[in-house]
């Protein structure tokens, strides 16, 4: 029987640092829960705010930023080298992940961004747009990435061991110490994860009463279930009170220019 031939195509650096990522991951034990989000006060505000609208990418981002402030658990990381311990860094660094084109193909970087929770909606909401509309070489973690990936593996591996294993301030600089997925138009439902940030925010699709399931994906060395539960029930909480107030005021300043 003779086979048939394909082709062989060499390891872009796109695919080089998910590569990456991927073995940075295989040693975090995480667990993941669902929780169905009820958040119609959120939709009326934002039908009522001006155009145009932030995202829920961008809502969800505020909201859990404003979280993690109060709650020092979710700022946490493990750590097993030279000896087990766990780091809470101060503040929040968020890691927002972007697929741009870059060299023919969709590609995936990553931009960490400090404090979220000090941003207003609307400069938080123009931020991403930014990081999906400007030149990659523009942002100093895209720049990061497309310089790591073509490094050969035994210096990237021992970059991203100075950087992720040996100190909690790094870590947190250059992975995050949160990370949001989701604001697509397809179900989010994550059934096996990629990532070396133990807390995940993965949302997917509204229904007409401004239900959404919501999955929180973490580091069960760190934080237990009954901790996720109450995460996501105070999640609710910020985004039907601290944001849709957030809302109400872009819209009450709409009425005052009006």
């Amino acid at each position: 029987m003779t086979l048939e031939k394909g082709s062989y195509h060499p390891v872009s650096a796109s695919r080089r640092w998910m590569c990456d990522l991927v073995a940075l991951s295989r040693k975090v034990p995480i667990a993941a829960l669902e929780h169905r989000l009820h958040l119609q006060p959120v939709m009326d505000a934002l039908h009522e705010a001006p155009k145009p609208h932030p995202t829920w990418s961008t809502l969800f981002l505020k909201a859990f930023a404003l979280l993690a402030r109060r709650r020092p658990h979710l700022r946490r990381s493990y750590f097993g080298f030279p000896w087990p311990r766990i780091y809470e860094h101060p503040v929040n660094v968020a890691a927002i992940t972007v697929e741009r084109e870059w060299q023919g193909e969709h590609a995936t970087f990553f931009e960490m961004l400090p404090t979220p929770e000090t941003m207003g909606v609307m400069e938080l909401h123009h931020y991403l747009r930014r990081l999906k509309s400007e030149p990659v070489e523009s942002f100093r973690c895209f720049r990061r990435l497309t310089r790591g990936g073509a490094l050969p593996f035994p210096a990237r591996w021992l970059i991203w061991r100075y950087l992720y294993s040996l100190s909690g301030p790094r870590r947190a600089a250059y992975t995050g110490t949160f990370a949001i997925n989701g604001g697509t138009r397809f179900p989010i439902r994550p059934v096996t994860t990629t990532g070396a940030i133990g807390t995940t925010i993965y949302f997917g699709l509204f229904d007409a009463e401004g239900n959404t399931d919501v999955c929180l994906t973490f580091d069960h060395r760190v934080m237990d279930g009954g901790v996720v539960v109450r995460t996501l029930d105070e999640l609710e909480s910020v985004l039907n009170t601290d944001i849709v107030i957030e809302l109400k005021a872009l819209a009450g300043q709409r009425e005052t220019v009006a």
